[in-house]
């Protein structure tokens, strides 16, 4: 079986371990292809594409280490997304309400599935991501 990916927009080493292991327990041959800035998703996502299963994106991004280049925001990448035709299911995962509906009404608008999910306490990845990525997965009608 081929593998098939995820894609993630996030900034957190935190999160993004919990991201690899919740998916590790997925029963397919899963990879995850996760970015921290918004530019070098947009720049780097096309050839992922046609294995991607479904996307899962952050907003407020914090620029790592010493670097002082702009991440950017998961808004950037909605409204990029959301200018091509529906491919997958995305679950916006940020905590900032205003810009979860604004990249919610993005992809609503242009036909893509959208799921929020508003992180929560300890372990919300293992739980309550994984529980919607699984039913995605499962369900996977079209955008």
């Amino acid at each position: 079986m081929k593998p098939v990916t995820i894609l993630i927009l996030e900034d957190s080493d935190e999160r993004i371990e919990a991201f690899e292991r919740s998916v590790k327990q997925l029963q397919a041959p899963w990879t995850v292809k996760i970015w921290h800035e918004a530019p070098t998703m947009i720049a780097e996502y096309e050839p992922y594409l046609p294995s991607t299963a479904l996307i899962s994106l952050d907003h407020d991004l914090i620029p790592r280490g010493n670097v002082e280049i702009d991440p950017g925001n998961g808004f950037q990448v909605a409204c990029h997304l959301a200018q091509r035709p529906p491919h997958c299911p995305v679950i916006i995962h940020t905590s900032n309400q205003g810009r979860r509906l604004m990249m919610h009404k993005e992809f609503v608008h242009a036909g893509w599935r959208t799921e929020l999910i508003v992180p929560g306490a300890t372990g919300w990845i293992e739980t309550d991501w994984i529980r919607r990525v699984r039913s995605l997965l499962n369900h996977p009608r079209r955008p």
